[in-house]
């Protein structure tokens, strides 16, 4: 089992105060106190991390977070599988990137950006998740634009994009 001591040797990036988020998180959503998450309490920990996913979603998040394919996903797991995700690092150009490539692409297939190049709208942000396959409500997507709007203008601009993917 994982120590969470802050400087440890267990091979795990996160620090201390993420670590001891992550086991609350799972000790909130093991319903049935297992040590283990099931299905259904995975199924509960995403809903209550506002993440819109459909079934074959789940499934797919399930199967990644099982890394011992016992059917059941305990805390080790959850921790190591989030903490290799937070490990993946972005350069400053491949968040620019990507951040053209979505204005581009929000411009392309959409009646184009309300508020000219460079910046993302709801209605940008919608149509983009929407792409991606990804539905949301028009509540869930203000809320989500809300949360990146460091500014509360109302758009997202780069160095908000970059904040958000970067961890600023």
């Amino acid at each position: 089992p994982l120590t969470g001591t802050k400087g440890g040797s267990s091979g795990i990036n996160a620090e201390y105060g993420e670590l001891r988020e992550l086991k609350k998180l799972f000790v909130d959503h093991d319903g049935d106190g297992s040590g283990e998450l099931d299905v259904e309490e995975m199924k509960t920990l995403i809903e209550g991390l506002k993440i819109v996913a459909t079934n074959d979603d789940l499934n797919i998040m399930y199967s990644i977070l099982d890394v011992d394919g016992g059917g059941t996903i305990d805390c080790d797991e959850l921790i190591c599988t989030i903490d290799g995700f937070m490990r993946e690092v972005y350069t400053g150009s491949e968040v620019k990137e990507s951040f053209d490539q979505l204005c581009s692409s929000v411009v392309e297939n959409s009646q184009g950006d309300s508020q000219g190049d460079d910046v993302i709208t709801a209605k940008d942000l919608s149509h983009a998740m929407n792409l991606a396959g990804v539905y949301m409500t028009e509540e869930d997507v203000l809320a989500l634009l809300n949360e990146i709007d460091e500014s509360g203008d109302g758009i997202i601009d780069f160095n908000e994009f970059r904040n958000t993917i970067l961890g600023f």
